[in-house]
């Protein structure tokens, strides 16, 4: 019974050419098929590339911290600490 249902929809080598050519994957009459992409797609194509490029720690700023926190000389600003502890409560957010 499955044979029966499955084989209808097997598509050869030949149609699968032709189904090709008749979506733009060959030359047609006219030569007119074609594309055009938004400048945002683009631009969100590129950023896209540029996020998957980027390490997700920046191992020069994590060093960097590491030697201002041994030599004493970083000092966070304390207002934003503060403020982000107060909305981690309000919010009652969990890490």
């Amino acid at each position: 019974m499955i044979d029966k249902i499955a084989n209808p929809f097997i598509i050869d080598a030949g149609t699968k050419s032709k189904a090709k050519k008749a979506y733009g994957g060959g030359e047609t009459k006219s030569g007119t098929d074609g594309a055009e992409f938004s400048l945002f797609a683009v631009e969100l194509a590129r950023i896209s590339n540029e996020l998957k490029s980027t390490p997700e720690v920046r191992q020069d700023l994590v060093d960097d911290f590491k030697k201002k926190i041994e030599a004493g000389e970083y000092h966070p600003p304390l207002e934003k600490i503060a403020h982000n502890l107060f909305l981690a409560g309000i919010l009652n957010i969990q890490e």
